[in-house]
């Protein structure tokens, strides 16, 4: 679990420091999925090394779901100001 998602376990509000975490953690997923697809597009003569940066791609993508999953929580859970 990366430190951004761990801020999240508790349920409660992120602070701003938390927040600052999450948003870098997130980023980090966006650059792992960027730099796996430049590497299959260079790639495309070696099927087997396409298809293990296509599983790093969905790992990452897969990864960047659930933190955006445990994000809505927190946003669900706030009492509505009107």
């Amino acid at each position: 679990m990366a430190a951004g998602e761990a801020a999240l376990s508790s349920g409660d509000e992120p602070s701003d420091e938390a927040w600052r975490v999450l948003i870098h953690d997130f980023r980090n997923l966006l650059a792992v999925i960027i730099n796996y697809s430049e590497l299959i597009a260079e790639e495309t003569e070696d099927p087997a090394a396409v298809k293990t940066d296509i599983g790093e791609v969905r790992a990452a993508a897969e990864r960047a779901i659930a933190m955006t999953e445990k994000l809505r929580r927190p946003a669900k859970s706030a009492p509505e100001t009107s």
